[in-house]
């Protein structure tokens, strides 16, 4: 049985390779110039910082193509699950910087492998051991998703940073 999809609601009809394409260029527009006090804030009590978020943005975007390289080139490969919080509680504090430039150097790389995925890879199944059967399809667009999920979180941080009571 195939996984849900996370995001589906972000994604909708959109084509995942244009959203990966065009989000991370958001984000970056978006937190340009920003100060050490707007990148120690965040959308809710308790969650990441915006740091924190596009740490997590670069991590992912090395974890979850590595699954796609991996299913693309390894026999009968499985995927191996993580734990994306314990990956950024690893790597915090890291410069915001270095952490965006990670992940648009890395999704700029990513989507010339994405392009070149015929329709049959993009379908190959692949076996989750905690989601079920997964495919390249479902982790383009959990990645699309997961972009836009993380690009309202910054949204958030930032009218928070401007207006921290807002009306």
């Amino acid at each position: 049985m195939a996984a849900a999809l996370p995001y589906a609601d972000l994604v909708g009809a959109q084509d995942p390779l244009d959203l990966l394409a065009s989000t991370p260029g958001r984000i970056a527009e978006l937190v340009r110039g920003w100060d050490a006090r707007r990148w120690s804030g965040t959308y809710a009590p308790g969650k990441w910082t915006a740091a924190q978020l596009v740490l997590h943005l670069a991590q992912d975007e090395i974890g979850l193509c590595n699954r796609i390289r991996l299913a693309l080139t390894v026999e009968d490969y499985v995927v191996q699950p993580y734990d994306g919080a314990r990956w950024v509680a690893l790597e915090s504090p890291t410069e915001p910087e270095t952490a965006l430039a990670a992940y648009l150097a890395l999704r700029r790389l990513n989507l010339v492998l994405y392009e070149r995925l015929t329709p049959d890879q993009r379908a190959r199944p692949i076996p989750h051991p905690e989601m079920g059967e997964i495919s390249i399809e479902w982790i383009l667009r959990t990645l699309a998703g997961h972009d836009l999920h993380h690009l309202r979180h910054l949204q958030v941080a930032e009218r928070l940073a401007r207006d921290p009571d807002p009306p």
